[in-house]
């Protein structure tokens, strides 16, 4: 874990943005820790199957259909 005082933190944003996924860095406010900066990694992707679990965990009440092809077509004739 590397560490950098507050001023490198906010005249340097480009060694925070040099870090690797995962790698963290601490930043000290006059020798104690303020905060830890820690770079993510990429997002795993989700199935078809969690994004619908997600939504039902949303909104369980099935809403009204819409055909939103119809909508768009409708609007480009006004």
């Amino acid at each position: 874990m590397k560490t950098m005082t507050t001023r490198e933190f906010f005249h340097a944003p480009g060694l925070v943005k040099a870090l690797r996924p995962g790698e963290s860095v601490t930043v000290t406010d006059k020798g104690t820790a303020s905060f830890t900066v820690t770079k993510p990694g990429p997002r795993p992707p989700r199935t078809r199957a969690e994004l619908e679990r997600e939504a039902r965990g949303i909104c369980p009440e099935a809403g009204p259909t819409v055909n939103f092809t119809a909508v768009l077509r409708e609007a480009k004739r006004r």
